[in-house]
């Protein structure tokens, strides 16, 4: 293989030691929080299950904040590529941080807008 191609392979496994098995189980578990305090309140309907387009719109939700998530991996594999490689694995917590957040906003408004009657 090529110099170019190793690196490749290289930053690859870094993203996905960092994105996956630390980046992912973080996310989901800060999405599981915000459901599980919808849930917990019984204010929106979205996790009322009892109707199937219910289910349907939140495995819908769940299905897209995992696709969005996956949007992490181009400026991580951009950046890995430039000499500033190893400042940057110290700190993409921050877009991690920053991506996490941002979801739980988006998740938190769209269980509250689904509210009860």
């Amino acid at each position: 293989m090529s110099a170019l191609s190793d690196r490749l392979v290289e930053n690859l496994s870094d993203g996905v030691g960092f994105w996956e098995l630390k980046g992912r189980l973080t996310y989901n578990g800060v999405l599981g929080l915000v459901c599980g305090y919808h849930a917990i309140r019984g204010d929106s309907l979205l996790l009322r299950w009892s109707d199937t387009g219910n289910l349907t719109a939140f495995l819908s939700f769940v299905i897209v904040a995992n696709v969005v998530y996956c949007a992490a991996y181009v400026p991580d594999q951009a950046i890995q590529l430039t000499p500033y490689r190893e400042g940057w694995k110290r700190w993409r917590w921050l877009l991690l941080a920053f991506g996490t957040f941002f979801a739980s906003l988006l998740a938190h408004a769209a269980l509250a807008g689904f509210k009860s009657p």
